[in-house]
């Protein structure tokens, strides 16, 4: 009966659960400069995973790190246009791991020459 009931228990804390959220749609990761012209570099993605005990880290550091990963992929990029991010929450017994997902067009700024009025 006791084996029975620790079967059970170790297939309840071992067994897993992931769901997927869209977290948004954004135009463009950064404030782009004043005045400045974008010039697009290709399609990039950034991917970043943290595991934790019960409380999952939903802060905006993993978006930031995920977007930095993926401006990575394409030297001289500055800006992430056209952008969807994932939310990954998969749990493993008491175990929490947040896998934040980022993809888009990477793109370079270049400040203008014309006089802002």
């Amino acid at each position: 009966m006791k084996k029975m009931l620790f079967l059970s228990l170790a297939a309840l804390m071992l067994s897993a659960c992931t769901q997927t959220y869209v977290k948004n749609l954004s135009p463009q990761s950064h404030f782009d400069y004043p005045n400045s012209n974008i010039y697009p570099l290709g399609h990039v993605k950034g991917e970043v995973s943290k595991t934790s005990f019960s409380m999952p880290d939903m802060s905006s550091d993993l978006e930031y790190e995920a977007i930095s990963k993926a401006l990575e992929q394409k030297p001289g990029s500055d800006i992430l246009l056209n952008s969807f991010g994932f939310m990954d929450i998969t749990s493993i017994g008491p175990f929490v791991t947040v896998t934040y997902r980022v993809e888009g067009t990477a793109a370079k700024m270049v400040t203008g020459s014309k006089a802002l009025h």
